[in-house]
């Protein structure tokens, strides 16, 4: 261990070892079973140490023994949880171009976000090069009642899933022009599936109009939006517009990240068109 973080009071050692372990099996490939004579070979640490930090892992579920019990491999709770952040890199690097496209075609902002709970959170952001402009933020919320982006997303998760993210907090009235009648908005999601795109007028911020639509994963399972943004006065004169680009914009996106045989499959099993 060096020095610096010999020093180091808020280092926590037994941190540096555990991932060290965990680096063994990415240097030979995430899939690949290692038997525990090759890991402590390459590790600077106590056979004991070693064992332990294994046992402690597979108590975890992260890691795991063959039938034989010689030797170890990563679980897909693992790969599962380091995928994700991957995942999201993957998403935003793929759309950056698609999302510098509308900016031009349009001059709003545009907004990538995903699903966090009952809100919106925005992963990334194109700025409107206008003074007059809607100003976000990557890591910014807003509820997914109220939002484009939001309504994007839960027209195409399952019923349930829907009703219980619903269900979590009540749908506060952010401006007049809230849904927040439960049947109510459960209906205007049926027509935001039928559209593959969403609206939101003045439902999120007064005097201000955004359109999303949803991304998909290869298994055809939403995952984030797309949404452009901007003051109702310079949006709605070109809604029709602005709806068309924004959806042709997501299924570029879907496409891109593993082109499917058709529109993805909406909850109940049946084709969105």
């Amino acid at each position: 261990m060096s020095t610096s973080k010999q020093a180091d009071k808020s280092y926590i050692a037994v941190m540096g070892k555990i991932f060290r372990v965990l680096e063994c099996f990415v240097e030979k490939g995430t899939k690949q079973s290692l038997a525990f004579s090759e890991i402590s070979r390459d590790l600077p640490f106590s056979r004991t140490t070693i064992h332990r930090i294994l046992y402690s892992l597979g108590k975890l579920g992260y890691v795991e023994k063959d039938d034989v019990g010689s030797c170890y491999r990563l679980t897909e709770k693992l790969h599962k949880l380091s995928g994700q952040g991957v995942h999201f890199r993957h998403l935003q690097a793929v759309s950056k171009p698609v999302m510098r496209n509308l900016l031009i075609r349009h001059a709003e902002t545009v907004n990538l976000g995903s699903l966090d709970g009952s809100h919106v959170a925005y992963i990334d952001v194109v700025q409107s090069p206008s003074a007059l402009r809607i100003a976000a933020f990557p890591g910014d919320r807003n509820p997914v009642h109220s939002t484009a982006l939001g309504k994007a997303i839960l027209a195409f998760l399952p019923e349930s899933t829907t009703k219980a993210i619903l269900g979590e907090n009540p749908l506060l009235r952010k401006t007049p022009k809230t849904i927040t009648q439960r049947t109510h908005f459960l209906h205007h999601l049926s027509a935001v599936r039928d559209q593959r795109v969403a609206l939101d007028m003045e439902e999120n911020l007064t005097g201000v109009t955004c359109v999303a639509a949803p991304i998909f994963d290869p298994s055809g399972r939403v995952i984030a939006a797309f949404s452009i943004s901007g003051p109702a006065s310079r949006m709605n004169p070109r809604l029709s517009a602005i709806k068309v680009d924004v959806r042709a914009a997501a299924s570029t996106i879907s496409k891109l990240l593993a082109p499917p045989s058709g529109f993805p499959a909406s909850p109940s099993g049946t084709a969105h068109t």
